[in-house]
């Protein structure tokens, strides 16, 4: 199977079995492939693991299945060059591959310190470039925010540009070997810092004449509609951008599960690559929400208080800021007068009769005649209706905000209309609408914030307004905005739990625990919440989260304050009801 741009985008999922059961994995692998995953990656923990491949995929030969096998290896260059021996392709992840041990004392490298580091990291990495040419298997570069070496964070932190360092000497290894049978990722639980980096790396690249294949993934990415937002929001992004040439959607989910999210990803996006894009400067840093409201009956479902004595409603901690009523009547005196409420231009009189702080809707023609206009929204539907002489009036009337609509849901117009705006200087408030049909949440939860995620990734709009024509409840649209701007990192409208999907390291049931950790500390709304399968990876990749519950052995979990273990070894069975109390107690002092 090829990969890169000549080639469709092709899908991935990774086991959760271990690699020492061969019956389990091919069968899980074989459940992959019938859902349309084109690869599936396999957990490795050492030379034996390693060894068992090969049982693997005969099994799944057996079978009739031609799916090709990932090895994914940690620490142990002799199981990655076993593993070579067996499937089509081995990651190996930077920060812990073939890094020399002890390193700096200090934690301060010298130039001497961090030169021998990396000819130590290099000479192994020859090693298994020479093992994978040898069987004519190819590599994968997997670096991961969060378990970048020491060395590395010594001089460029833990941030994008540190990934990319990292990355950067791996591949640099593999052009001098004349060996690009390469695939690249950098991955994190953060899409800003994944797509960031990943950017960053193209950059890269393209300035040092490299042009191996990327695989896009947004690790701990969680379950249900959480985890298809994550996603959506980060893989999408970048598919958009004509950057990502295989994906894999990590979910707290069987593996299975994760293959038509992807499939939905592919479809959905339209990728437009361009060579040094302009980099837009950021905007706003805590965008509104714009919720459609019919009438009086939808305020609760818009999570309003009340109604009080006094009739009115009040506003609540996840309410929008803005409402609009396409049908303004004696209702919309009873909203709180802090809540803008945008109406219909040929309806305004009317509205301001019962709310005398609502503002008009018009279209770009209708604003162009409405010179005493001065506060509102003016709906742009093209990148073309912001020329001529709309940046000027737009510049005199700066409390009109551009509400960017384009006809069909297409992540590259709304970029070319702010690229517009910024060109000719025009400083408005800009939303962000996506208007869609269809009553599928799953869908919804893919397709809408993979097309406007990114805007809000980059801080480039004051607000989002989401539409769902044919939802029957006003909270669709609400719900998910609240979902993509808690994404992007810009709100926070509940408990944010990210937890990675498991593989064969994982020593106890992931999912339920999962669903453990969500049922006791969904009452706690300012935290982030790490669930993690295993030691390997978990306390690094954990990112900024306030705690963590990691497995650290079978039915073991050890829990995590910030970077700080806070409890060890601790039954499975009661890991969450103690972090609970540990949360509380830190509350409390």
């Amino acid at each position: 199977m090829l990969v890169g741009s000549d080639f469709p985008v092709r899908v991935q999922s990774m086991l959760d079995t271990s690699a020492t059961d061969a019956v389990a994995c091919a069968g899980q692998a074989a459940r992959v492939a019938d859902a349309g995953g084109e690869l599936a990656r396999v957990a490795v923990r050492g030379v034996k693991e390693a060894e068992n491949l090969r049982h693997v995929k005969a099994l799944l030969e057996e079978r009739g299945y031609r799916l090709p096998l990932v090895a994914d290896v940690h620490f142990s260059p002799a199981a990655a060059m076993e593993a070579a021996r067996h499937v089509e392709k081995v990651r190996v992840n930077p920060g812990n591959f073939a890094e020399k041990p002890g390193g700096s004392a200090s934690g301060v490298y010298t130039d001497e310190e961090y030169a021998a580091g990396l000819e130590h990291a290099r000479e192994r990495l020859r090693r298994f470039i020479a093992c994978c040419e040898k069987y004519r298997v190819a590599a994968r570069v997997g670096t991961n925010h969060g378990s970048l070496s020491p060395r590395v964070t010594s001089r460029h932190g833990n941030t994008p540009a540190g990934m990319v360092e990292a990355t950067m000497e791996y591949l640099q290894v593999f052009r001098e070997a004349n060996f690009f049978n390469v695939v690249v990722s950098l991955k994190s639980s953060d899409c800003r810092v994944m797509v960031n980096a990943v950017r960053l790396l193209v950059k890269r690249m393209e300035e040092e004449g490299m042009d191996f294949p990327l695989h896009l993934g947004v690790t701990e990415a969680g379950e249900g509609e959480d985890g298809r937002a994550r996603s959506a929001v980060g893989i999408g992004t970048l598919l958009n951008e004509g950057i990502g040439d295989t994906i894999r959607v990590s979910l707290t989910e069987a593996p299975e599960r994760e293959i038509p999210v992807a499939r939905a990803l592919i479809a959905w996006c339209r990728p437009c690559y361009r060579v040094n894009p302009p980099t837009l400067p950021e905007r706003c840093s805590r965008p509104f929400i714009v919720a459609d409201c019919q009438g009086e009956r939808e305020m609760a479902a818009l999570d309003f208080d009340g109604p009080g004595d006094d009739g009115r409603w009040k506003t609540g901690e996840r309410s929008p800021e803005m409402i609009h009523a396409a049908t303004p009547g004696p209702w919309l005196g009873r909203v709180p007068g802090e809540v803008t409420v945008i109406v219909p231009v040929e309806r305004l009189e009317a509205a301001r009769a019962y709310h005398r702080g609502a503002i008009p809707c018009m279209d770009v023609a209708r604003f162009k005649r409405e010179n005493d206009a001065r506060e509102g929204c003016v709906e742009v539907n093209d990148p073309l209706e912001l020329d001529g002489e709309m940046p000027g009036l737009l510049a005199a009337r700066p409390g009109m905000m551009v509400v960017m609509n384009p006809p069909s849901l297409d992540y590259g117009l709304y970029r070319e209309m702010i690229e517009k705006m910024e060109r000719a200087g025009v400083t408005n408030r800009v939303i962000t609408r996506a208007v869609t049909g269809g009553r599928d949440r799953e869908a919804l939860h893919v397709l809408i914030p993979s097309r406007v995620g990114g805007l809000f990734l980059d801080r480039l709009s004051h607000g989002l307004w989401i539409s769902c024509r044919e939802e029957t409840s006003a909270s669709t649209g609400l719900k998910l905005s609240r979902d993509i701007l808690q994404v992007a990192g810009t709100r926070r409208y509940k408990t944010e739990f990210i937890s990675c999907p498991g593989c064969g390291r994982t020593l106890f049931h992931l999912q339920n625990a999962v669903r453990e950790v969500k049922r006791e500390l969904s009452c706690f709304p300012r935290l982030k919440i790490a669930v993690m399968g295993c030691i390997v990876n978990g306390p690094g990749e954990m990112g900024d989260a306030d705690y963590g519950y990691v497995g650290a052995g079978r039915g073991k979990v050890t829990l995590y304050k910030g970077k700080d273990v806070a409890w060890a070894n601790v039954p499975e069975e009661m890991a969450a009801r103690v972090l609970k109390e540990l949360i509380m107690q830190e509350m409390e002092a």
